[in-house]
């Protein structure tokens, strides 16, 4: 039952995941957590990952933020400022945000990934919807009440995830 709450990938941030992860697992989309992914609680993000996501957009992988946050201006902002469409108030873990990205990107589920910081949103969403889900670092410890409240759950999810990891060598 754990394995729902599993990623398929792990990484550091976003700008630690190689290019040739995409080539590798067949990967020609990729939607974004906004909050702690690509941003800090300040809604600023590294001129790093704005780097990265032109070079992977460049590389002919397409882009799209989904954000849990009702913040329409604030995801706005910064999909305008990333280059990439946005959805806000998505829902996650629920699928109607992952169905309206679906939509966007044009691309079967198979060849789709979901980037988060988040196990209980981002990575058993994904799961659930049947896409491929890379779990990276939140960016800060600044975090909404209820995101703080999950993380010590999400450390013993990712603990037993990364001992089996090691059981199978």
């Amino acid at each position: 039952m754990l394995e729902r709450f599993y990623p398929s990938f792990v990484y550091s941030s976003v700008i630690d995941i190689p290019y040739s992860l995409f080539e590798k697992n067949g990967i020609k989309a990729v939607i974004f957590d906004m909050d702690n992914t690509l941003v800090n609680s300040k809604y600023i993000y590294d001129e790093k990952v704005k780097i990265w996501l032109k070079d992977l957009k460049e590389k002919g992988i397409k882009v799209c933020i989904l954000s849990n946050t009702p913040n329409y201006k604030k995801v706005e902002q910064i999909g305008k400022e990333l280059s990439m469409p946005y959805l806000h108030r998505a829902l996650k873990p629920w699928s109607f945000g992952f169905k309206k990205a679906l939509k966007i990107l044009n691309e079967p589920k198979e060849s789709i990934a979901i980037i988060g910081d988040q196990v209980f949103t981002d990575v058993y969403g994904g799961n659930r919807f049947g896409i491929k889900t890379i779990l990276v670092e939140p960016i800060d410890k600044n975090e909404f009440f209820i995101t703080k409240m999950k993380r010590p759950v999400e450390r013993l999810v990712i603990k037993k995830y990364k001992e089996r990891v090691e059981s199978k060598g």
